[in-house]
């Protein structure tokens, strides 16, 4: 039977040995490099480090004991298994191959049957230490990962309470005047309704953000023609845009492919990508709606999209920020105070993702931000 193939290296400044071993190891099909030194065994493992060194003892300049020793110095070659192969029989010898690293000890002459057995152990442990040591990294890498997502939704949840005291405390005050006989005035009521607007929004936002990341997102898909769509869809922009002191521009051609989808979704989508940039642009700025189609490249090639891109001259994005812009745990670390939880962004992520589409966000701070939604045609 087959052993699976390994690279070894030879080391022995003798020709014949070097064949000899060599053949038998080539029968079982492993790699065999054969070299006639130390130094030039370490310098071969440096260059492709084997999974096996066979060495010999008795050999001029460096002899094996201060090869293997070599090998063990070296942080790159120290856990490559060495087996040395020597005529030398004494006891006291064996204990010095085994006392400067060595794994095992053959005596020349030797039996093919009895290396190759040896050979394969060896290999064998070797692979199985590499991989044990694979998963344990992975254990490791696993460990942290699941540490930094607790953390981050300790600090989400910590931040969805701060939220949510705010309007019920307004709430509880409210109910306190009317209990104990006092009138509420019309603008403690609107506070009050505006409280419980808030409450329900924060709950449908974490709602939403379970369904999705369980696949349990609703999309009633049907034909939509951008144009009208998105021209209508961004019609009431004009007005606040005048109110808030901004340039608004919108670039939507007519001739547009038609896409299928959720208009509701996708509404809700490019509505809160266009609320936020009105949100963090200042007055005497500008936001931009463009669409456009855009051809898939790479694994895409042939597939058209629906671009929309919302761009703005707001105060931007910190690099540090941007890759974790669509994650609803990590949006709690930097979202100020002011504006909550911050699960919007990764609703966008979500509804964008359920109609096999995808995001781009850019951003530079003190520059503004870009946000595309490609949508397939």
């Amino acid at each position: 039977m087959l052993v699976p193939q390994g690279d070894i290296l030879i080391v022995d400044d003798n020709a014949a040995n070097l064949d000899l071993l060599g053949a038998v190891l080539r029968e079982r099909q492993y790699r065999v490099r054969a070299v006639p030194s130390g130094a030039m065994a370490l310098a071969a493992a440096r260059r492709h480090p084997p999974e096996l060194v066979m060495l010999d003892v008795n050999m001029p300049g460096m002899d094996g004991y201060e090869t293997c020793e070599a090998f063990k110095q070296d942080p790159a070659l120290a856990r490559i298994p060495i087996i040395f192969i020597s005529a030398l029989d004494d006891p006291l010898d064996k204990v010095k191959a085994f006392h400067v690293g060595g794994r095992d000890y053959v005596t020349k002459p030797f039996s093919a049957e009895e290396v190759l057995v040896r050979v394969e152990h060896q290999v064998s442990l070797g692979r199985l230490q590499r991989e044990l040591e694979i998963q344990n990294q992975n254990l490791l890498d696993a460990n942290l990962k699941l540490k930094e997502v607790n953390t981050l939704k300790t600090n989400f949840t910590t931040m969805l309470v701060h939220d949510l005291r705010s309007p019920l405390t307004v709430l509880g005050l409210v109910l306190e005047r009317m209990r104990g006989g006092g009138s509420a005035s019309e603008g403690s009521l609107d506070k009050a309704e505006a409280s419980v607007t808030r409450i329900k929004a924060l709950l449908d936002e974490m709602l939403e953000i379970y369904r999705s990341d369980s696949g349990q997102i609703p999309i009633e898909f049907s034909e939509i023609t951008p144009a009208s769509w998105l021209t209508a869809l961004m019609g009431p922009y004009h007005l606040r845009a005048t109110s808030a002191g901004l340039e608004f521009q919108v670039a939507i051609p007519d001739d547009l492919p038609l896409i299928r989808g959720d208009q509701l979704k996708l509404d809700r989508a490019l509505v809160n990508l266009v609320d936020n940039a009105f949100k963090f642009t200042p007055r005497g700025g500008a936001v931009r709606v463009e669409a456009g189609v855009e051809f898939g490249s790479g694994v895409e090639a042939g597939l058209r999209f629906l671009r929309v891109s919302v761009i703005d001259t707001g105060r931007g994005i910190p690099a540090g920020d941007l890759p974790y812009i669509f994650d609803p745990f990590r949006q709690s670390e930097r979202s100020d105070a002011s504006q909550g939880v911050g699960l919007g962004l990764a609703i966008v992520q979500r509804l964008v993702s359920a109609h096999k589409g995808q995001i781009r966000a850019q951003s530079q701070v003190g520059f503004g931000s870009s946000f595309s939604v490609l949508l397939p045609c």
